[in-house]
């Protein structure tokens, strides 16, 4: 059976459907679960082997790393970001990154090792050299990383592709993002999903904002979810019950390892519990149709209540609320026919606490 054919289902906020590699992306599906491995291998090709592996164990969908060639996305004029704050060891951010930068033969190897574990490989393309090399490996969809939602010139180049796109929109406004959605869809990309994003490691509650989710499904029709840099589980939770189609959430083997982004990442251990978690929370979401479930229907009888006698009835006597009540079990007459019940007179004394039929009203 597919992993996900159990919570198959129809999820609110409908939007367009998406598929990358064969796996369809939208309202009607579970959440797509992006492990985002990122550069937390720390240069270590072995070490991307390991988060590859964890990423299977833990159930997500894909797992994504960054593509990027240092000459090409940054200028001699770059600037750290605040978030470093020595977690690089305050080192030269061009080495740092360059340190970071993985090559083809490796980028098409850590593919290939997802093929033969079953999860899709995914990355970031930060400028053109990457996305190439990408496109060259058979990369099944490119990530649009924070630092590029407004990089026309790569879409230009990412819409020649014909790849899915997975859109993070960080550090923007609605403005941007309908710029920048505008911009792909007119450079020939066909297939977005587009993740809200708060662009800080780890980032505030506060400053999640859950409800944009909302505002891109009505405005785009697109397949929306929430690219999370937050600490603990709790958030991608609460956005898959709010409709997130796809969830990206940074890992990493060690939130002890030195690096920009082990502290706001997960642990394979929390990783495999977010997973379960949200896959129960999908298969709470339920369908909408309010019914008895399968579950409950061995306590319909146990746990309902059927009218019954409060004290002794003499014959003769009226039945009025004094007398006739509602008590556990129920299989007797139901609750909902004491107006039908009230003024009758009793045809037989009744004892206390017993069954009322209409037998015992002379009907």
């Amino acid at each position: 059976m597919d992993k996900h054919s159990s919570t198959e289902q129809q999820r609110p906020n409908q939007a367009a459907e998406v598929q990358i590699a064969g796996r369809k992306i939208g309202s009607a599906h579970p959440a797509y679960i992006i492990a985002e491995a990122g550069v937390n291998h720390n240069g270590n090709f072995d070490m991307a082997l390991k988060l590859v592996e964890e990423a299977h164990k833990a159930g997500a969908d894909c797992v994504k790393f960054q593509t990027f060639n240092t000459e090409s996305c940054e200028s001699k004029y770059t600037l750290k970001p605040g978030y470093f704050g020595g977690r690089d060891r305050n080192a030269d951010k061009i080495d740092f990154l360059k340190a970071l930068e993985f090559d083809k033969e490796q980028f098409r190897d850590l593919k290939q090792y997802c093929d033969e574990l079953g999860i899709t490989f995914m990355s970031m393309a930060a400028d053109y050299p990457s996305l190439e090399l990408l496109v060259d490996i058979g990369c099944p969809a490119i990530k649009v990383g924070s630092s590029d939602t407004l990089n026309f010139p790569l879409f230009k180049a990412i819409g020649s592709s014909g790849l899915p796109v997975v859109y993070s929109t960080g550090i923007s406004t609605l403005d941007d993002v309908t710029s920048g959605i505008a911009y792909l869809r007119d450079s020939g990309v066909r297939d977005i999903c587009v993740l809200q994003c708060t662009s800080q490691y780890p980032a505030p509650v506060e400053d999640i904002n859950l409800a944009v989710m909302d505002v891109y499904r009505r405005e785009f029709q697109l397949p929306a979810g929430l690219s999370d840099h937050s600490e603990g589980l709790h958030i991608p939770i609460a956005a898959v019950a709010r409709g997130a189609s796809v969830i990206e959430k940074h890992m990493t083997l060690s939130r002890m390892l030195p690096g920009v982004d082990h502290i706001a990442s997960i642990e394979p251990a929390e990783l495999r519990q977010m997973i379960a978690w949200i896959r129960d929370v999908e298969s709470a979401i339920g369908d909408g149709a309010k019914a008895i479930r399968s579950s409950e229907k061995e306590h319909l009888q146990s746990m309902r209540k059927s009218l019954f006698s409060l004290r002794n009835i003499r014959a003769g006597e009226v039945l009025t609320l004094q007398n006739v009540g509602a008590k556990r079990p129920g299989g007797g007459i139901m609750p909902t026919e004491i107006d039908r019940l009230l003024g009758r007179k009793a045809a037989v004394d009744i004892d206390n606490d017993e069954f009322i039929t209409w037998e015992m009203t002379g009907e």
